[in-house]
């Protein structure tokens, strides 16, 4: 996903300039991982495109050695673009994810490896998952307000996806660690009856 329609939608919500829009599109996507530098070329590329035009410039600031601070807003033909992503069908993400693809091609050597990467990324995602309630019971702004509504369910979803990660990441470890055990021949048969579990439980779906 690119940070194309998000800055363009930022900007049409309100004008703003490159680090002030990096700023909200950080905060309204935390998860999302966008780089700032991504904004930057979002706005180049909706300026050739004539979704978006400069609506005037800040000064430099206190520093007053950078170079004066471009305001953005969008045009009409960017709200009508925006308008018609907004009414597209949304395609089902593609799983990519790097881990499941080191669980699904590791060999028996690589477990233990594999059990310390899982744990770790546990520890993250539990931290993310933290940072995110935090952060929606937080959200300012009247309780009706309708941006704040929006943001509420966007993060709601984001902490759906944090649980069921956790969940299932936990899952993996507990397995992995069983079929460290048999391979070592401390509790032999635990693994397969645990893995058998979770098949049926997935048939079960």
């Amino acid at each position: 996903m690119s940070a194309k329609h998000a800055v363009l939608g930022l900007v049409i919500e309100r004008p703003g300039y490159g680090y002030q829009l990096a700023q909200r599109l950080d905060e309204r996507f935390s998860s999302s991982g966008f780089a700032p530098s991504g904004v930057y070329s979002a706005l180049d590329q909706l300026s050739r495109d004539e979704l978006v035009r400069s609506a005037g410039e800040l000064g430099p600031g206190p520093a007053r050695r950078a170079a004066p601070r471009t305001i953005y807003e969008a045009t009409e033909e960017g709200v009508d673009h925006f308008e018609a992503w907004m009414l597209d069908p949304s395609p089902m993400p593609p799983l990519r994810d790097e881990l499941h693809m080191k669980i699904a091609l590791c060999r028996p050597r690589n477990v233990p490896r594999l059990i310390e990467m899982i744990g770790g990324q546990e520890l993250v995602c539990l931290g993310r998952l933290r940072d995110l309630k935090s952060t929606t019971e937080d959200v300012p702004g009247p309780v009706h307000d309708w941006s704040r509504l929006m943001g509420v369910l966007a993060a709601e979803a984001e902490i759906a996806f944090w649980n069921a990660r956790i969940e299932w990441l936990q899952s993996a470890r507990e397995l992995l660690e069983q079929l460290r055990e048999e391979r070592e021949g401390a509790v032999p048969g635990r693994a397969v009856e645990a893995f058998a579990g979770q098949v049926d439980r997935l048939r079960r779906i």
